[in-house]
């Protein structure tokens, strides 16, 4: 009898188990109920081979739908979406406001925006981190903090020197010298908005660096760290892939009274790292109806565990937490 109890006990944290598991994660893709269906795709190239396995794979379990892919640079993404020749619009950031405004323009409600990946360490949509020099005695660095240093107006004091930031002795007293990025370019429009709270005035002694496409942020992001290399009183933004021992890494903080969070591939697949930039897709869906059914199945099956096993398999960029995956694929229903 009490075999019989342990039993009956032992299923039932199988199922329930099994049903926390499935809540947690993306449900299949089911196939469109509708004959041959052709989703067009505008975006990002950086995204290209990614887009290229999940197409791929999708198609396997899915040849009815077939795919028309121009992949013409992030400026553009959005074009294809609001001017009804594409289904979607892949790009490594939230929409720019004119972006945003040419949609609405014509449609009277927003793109909805579906993250497919966590962004990337130091790869197209790496997450910015805050640079010292090695001999630096700063720990860590707040958001508050952080737009101190690069704004030029806020409530309470600018940050100009070390001392500012609670260093002491010979650091007390000697400025800051900030280097980091073309403020028009893709990372800089994400700096402002995350650390200045969008706004636009920034810090005038912030010496920038680059131009606005992919490739003029990468032989920036070089630059600026060769620069805080020669100052040992500077504080840089930069790409991890061009970290060096002579160098630090600020591990960031919310607010006050948040615990710092270094930047490492785990921490932004936890959504834990502020300055994290997930890769996004938009939709036009008009809000109370559900997303066009191939659609649909193709993000849901993006979403899905195999879909962001190839995003982590990749090399590039980093898979969303299951939790992220599942809220994520709640917005299309």
């Amino acid at each position: 009898m009490r075999t019989r109890k342990h039993f009956v006990a032992l299923a039932w944290l199988f199922l329930c188990v099994g049903a926390w598991a499935q809540q947690a994660t993306v449900e299949s893709h089911p196939k469109p109920k509708s004959s041959a269906r052709t989703i067009r795709v505008t975006g990002d190239p950086v995204i290209a081979k990614l887009l290229t396995r999940w197409e791929q794979q999708f198609r396997a379990e899915h040849p009815e739908v077939t795919f028309a892919t121009r992949l013409t640079g992030p400026a553009s993404s959005m074009a294809g979406l609001y001017t009804g020749t594409a289904d979607l619009a892949f790009a490594g950031h939230e929409l720019l406001t004119s972006e945003s405004m040419a949609f609405e323009w014509i449609f009277h409600y927003k793109a909805l925006p579906i993250e497919v990946s966590s962004g990337s360490l130091d790869g197209p949509s790496f997450a910015p981190a805050f640079f010292v020099a090695a001999s630096n005695p700063l720990s860590a660095l707040t958001l508050a903090q952080a737009e101190s240093v690069l704004g030029c107006e806020r409530p309470g004091k600018l940050v100009r020197t070390w001392g500012d930031l609670g260093l002491t002795g010979e650091w007390a007293d000697k400025p800051i010298h900030v280097y980091g990025f073309n403020p028009e370019s893709e990372i800089g429009v994400f700096i402002r908005r995350k650390v200045l709270n969008n706004n636009y005035k920034w810090n005038c002694e912030v010496k920038t660096f680059g131009g606005l496409t992919h490739r003029d942020v990468d032989s920036a992001s070089k630059e600026i760290l060769q620069a805080l290399r020669a100052d040992r009183y500077g504080l840089a933004i930069s790409n991890a892939r061009y970290a060096s021992s002579d160098l630090k890494m600020i591990p960031l903080a919310r607010a006050d009274e948040s615990q710092p969070v270094a930047l490492s591939r785990e921490n932004i697949v936890a959504g834990q790292y502020p300055l994290t930039r997930p890769f996004f897709v938009y939709v036009n869906r008009k809000p109370g109806t559900p997303a066009d059914e191939a659609v649909s199945a193709f993000l849901r099956f993006v979403l899905s565990r195999e879909g962001q096993r190839q995003a982590a398999d990749s090399g590039t960029f980093l898979p969303l937490s299951d939790a992220v995956a599942h809220e994520q694929a709640g917005k299309l229903e």
